[in-house]
């Protein structure tokens, strides 16, 4: 069984080499490789390392560690994991219903390739699915044989399977409820239940107590469970569902993630209420539509088609034909879900009174925690091994009545197949199925290269997106960033505006415009931007500050400084604002007032190398020769090519008469900026000083 599943593992991962994101990893995939990389490289963690649950990261950085960070490695790895995971669902097979069920429970699991779609990816689907067939086994061996031991196995199990989807926190939870009334049932005496409970709780604590305290040093929460919980209960349950449920990676991701922002919250934990929040004045005040969005979801479960979410399975298939021969829809029919549920649906009936309660609590409770969310194609595939030992159990059903020529019970057997792939196949489209998936994976591939620096690479992806979906308002918007950034602005400007086209209600693609405009000399156009940027959310920081910054270009100080303290109130943490409006205050020859906003910066931030200078320059002017020197001199400590620094403090020496330290500042500043005017007006001041001093 484990030779059959990873054969064909093995035949799907050379077909699909030549799939463009083999070795490109795409979105939540790009996410989880970008991680690992960082703890194998031994970087700091931060928080973005618990927006999502914690264990695949982990698991990754650990082969990216043994295998100098190979993605092939990875997929070799997790396609034996699949392999084993079948060998598990065998098992699981044989202890319930008997080998032969175990036999095609295993063979379904070994060819099921939406699971081996996903178990070949840098997700945590595999071990997913893994973790549910290991802790059903778990339970029903501790039933049998219940010792400390196992429980400490168990405990292990339940903390990693929660670790890798949240979902398993109601099936583990719920099952060692169950366990321990079992134990009690039996009156194995008290001690006896004390230890075995103690030993579960250990196998626990073991993988949750130190991920808490990690969690809490980095975030400032002690949990296990990611900050991403929040957002996604959010996008599944709102009065807006078929817009939040299709919102894609990009503008319209940025712009639901900044709604706390919106509200002055700025923290990971604060997020995660801001959107609980929300979700539930939803539900209290919407309750029909919340029941009616949760009947739409279990039909979204129970679809025979594969329901995606930022990738379509279907758009791989031209990379496979083994995922093309098994993964296919004709109509609102899809294989090979459509058979699969059919017969676990028949397994359920006929062999009901064989079924262990771990194995029906894990049918019940990890597909209810999905529906109460939002339901994928990928996250379904944990309980596939499930469906796979019910379906083996109704296929068995079915033939042995073939034998007994129980006419009557297979016909009956024959409308239960008939009726559930019908019902199954009824529902939808769906929105999420509507989306054009085949112009976002260049798109995603273009995000990809863009992280990694491939320029090139990121601009053909872009470019062959939008040659697929011409009004690609993100990708126009990606490729102009890139193009603005090779000073191509011209270029930049067209891509700009196509995507505004799309997505007129953008203020990201607003205020890059309006930069854009601005560098091209075009400040009432610029301006222009940004002004409808604030029209559109007049909290906005970046635009407030866009516009704070061209007026007091323009020296319109004051109602530059009123933007700035408006953007200041949405991001009171922004330590670049609080530099800008010193340098603006000085210009108004406020010293007391700029001191006091450049302090408030280098609070915030000490090693602000800007905000050094600022505050050196401020100092000068009150005449503190001395203290202004001091934060010159840090400036260049933390950043030693910082040319104004270098100016400033060249400036200092010369005002004190000290010209050869002046002479070595001014020419460090040209070695830096051979175009900087006034260190070369400057240089030939002090020089000249020098020659004529006494």
């Amino acid at each position: 069984m484990f030779l059959l599943a990873l054969l064909v593992r093995g035949i799907y991962l050379v077909e699909s080499r030549a799939n463009p994101t083999f070795i490109t990893p795409i979105v939540d995939s790009r996410t989880y490789d970008g991680l690992a990389r960082q703890l194998a490289g031994g970087q700091p963690m931060t928080s973005e390392f618990f927006w999502q649950p914690v264990f695949y990261p982990l698991f990754l950085s650990f082969v990216y560690g043994l295998s100098h960070g190979s993605i092939l490695w990875a997929k070799i790895i997790q396609a034996a994991l699949g392999a084993m995971t079948s060998v598990l669902t065998y098992r699981l097979g044989q202890r319930v219903f008997g080998r032969g069920a175990g036999v095609v429970a295993g063979l379904m699991t070994a060819v099921y390739l939406p699971l081996i779609f996903y178990e070949t990816e840098l997700l945590a689907a595999g071990w997913a699915a893994f973790w549910m067939v290991a802790i059903i086994l778990l339970l029903i061996r501790i039933k049998e044989k219940p010792t400390v031991w196992h429980g400490i196995v168990l405990g292990l199990a339940g903390a990693l399977s929660i670790i890798t989807r949240p979902e398993f926190l109601f099936v583990w939870g719920a099952a060692c409820l169950w366990l321990i009334l079992v134990w009690a049932h039996r009156s194995a005496g008290a001690a006896t239940l004390i230890s075995r409970v103690a030993g579960l709780a250990f196998g626990f604590l073991v993988i949750a107590v130190p991920l808490g305290i990690w969690s809490h040093r980095v975030t400032g929460r002690a949990t296990i469970l990611p900050y991403s919980g929040g957002i996604n209960f959010f996008i599944g349950n709102n009065s807006n569902y078929d817009k939040t449920i299709t919102i894609r990676p990009g503008l319209a991701w940025r712009e639901l993630t900044s709604a706390p922002v919106k509200q002055g919250i700025l923290d990971d934990r604060g997020m995660e209420r801001f959107f609980f929040k929300e979700t539930e004045k939803y539900i209290l005040s919407e309750p029909l539509g919340f029941l009616k969005g949760i009947v739409h979801k279990t039909a979204q479960f129970f679809s025979s088609r594969e329901v995606p979410r930022n990738t379509d399975i279907y758009i791989f298939k031209k990379w496979s034909r083994l995922l093309d021969a098994l993964v296919w829809k004709i109509g609102r029919f899809g294989f090979p879900y459509g058979v699969l549920l059919p017969l676990a649906f028949l397994g359920l009936i006929f062999c009901r009174r064989a079924i262990p309660v771990p194995l029906l609590l894990a049918l019940v409770l990890f597909p209810a925690s999905l529906i109460l969310v939002f339901v994928t194609s990928r996250y379904r595939v944990p309980i596939i091994p499930v469906m796979s030992v019910l379906g083996a159990a109704g296929a068995g059903s079915v033939w042995r009545m073939l034998r007994k020529r129980q006419w009557k019970r297979l016909a009956a057997a024959g409308a239960v197949i008939m009726s559930v792939g019908l019902i199954s196949s009824a529902p939808g489209i769906f929105s999420e199925e509507r989306l054009d998936y085949k112009a976002e994976l260049y798109y995603e591939l273009g995000s990809t290269y863009d992280a990694w620096k491939k320029v090139e690479e990121a601009k053909a992806a872009y470019s062959q997106a939008i040659d697929l979906r011409g009004d690609y308002a993100e990708a126009h918007y990606n490729l102009a960033n890139i193009l603005r950034s090779e000073g191509e602005t011209a270029k930049a400007v067209e891509h700009y505006y196509q995507a505004l086209q799309t997505e007129p209600r953008s203020v990201e693609i607003r205020n890059n415009l309006g930069t854009a405009l601005q560098s091209q000399g075009k400040m009432d156009q610029a301006l222009e931007q940004w002004k409808a940027a604030l029209e559109l959310v007049p909290s906005d920081p970046y635009a407030h500050l866009n516009m704070g910054l061209a007026l007091a270009a323009q020296e319109k100080y004051d109602p530059a400084i009123v933007h700035l303290q408006k953007a200041l109130r949405q991001r009171p943490d922004w330590v670049e604002i609080y530099n800008d409006l010193g340098k603006i205050l000085l210009q108004q020859d406020k010293i007391r007032e700029a001191i006091e906003e450049l302090d408030e910066a280098l609070r915030i931030k000490p090693d602000y190398a800007d905000a050094h200078c600022s505050l050196g320059i401020a100092l000068g002017k009150t005449g503190d020769f001395d203290g202004a020197m001091t934060h010159f001199r840090e400036a260049i400590k933390l950043e030693p090519n910082h040319a104004e620094a270098h100016y400033n403090l060249g400036y200092a020496f010369q005002l004190q008469g000290k010209f050869d330290e002046a002479i070595a500042e001014y020419q460090r500043v040209l070695q830096i900026d051979p175009n900087h005017a006034q260190g070369h007006r400057q240089l030939e001041s002090a020089m000249d000083q020098r020659r004529r001093e006494p």
